[in-house]
């Protein structure tokens, strides 16, 4: 199952528990993956928001049998570096200083580092030593 499938079951769980799915991975073989969400909501996420996801989310992977044999799942917050992932992450962090990393294929790979200014139907205004910058979401590396 790929990470965007897995993404569709899982959110609307967590989003009964009140909270936000900021990021999911599926690393390692695919005999045994590792699952990594990242949850977040207003306030924080505490041990015992990430226990009983953990609980619930288990209990769903065991219903839904997304892999074959074993898996490994990891639940924690996002932490001081969190990933930018979705429109409304930027929208939230507006006036944040951040680091993205865009591939275009026009112009290749690039790092920018700046201020958010904005973030509206898709584009990312990034206020940045080199002046402003619009990027497109979809062309921004998660």
């Amino acid at each position: 199952m790929e990470s965007n499938e897995l993404e569709k079951l899982v959110v609307p769980e967590l989003e009964m528990l009140g909270l936000e799915c900021v990021k999911l991975e599926i690393a390692g073989a695919r005999q045994s993956p590792t699952i990594r969400l990242y949850i977040d909501k207003a306030g924080g996420v505490t041990v015992g928001d990430c226990a009983q996801a953990s609980r619930m989310l288990s209990a769903l992977l065991e219903r839904v049998d997304p892999f074959p044999g074993r898996y490994m799942l990891e639940i924690s917050s996002p932490g001081i570096s969190r990933p930018l992932t979705r429109e409304q992450h930027f929208v939230r962090f507006t006036g944040s200083k951040v680091r993205v990393q865009s591939v275009n294929p026009e112009l290749g790979k690039k790092t920018y580092t700046g201020q958010i200014r904005s973030c509206i139907n898709g584009m990312l205004v990034l206020d940045t030593a080199e002046g402003q910058h619009l990027i497109r979401l979809s062309d921004i590396l998660t």
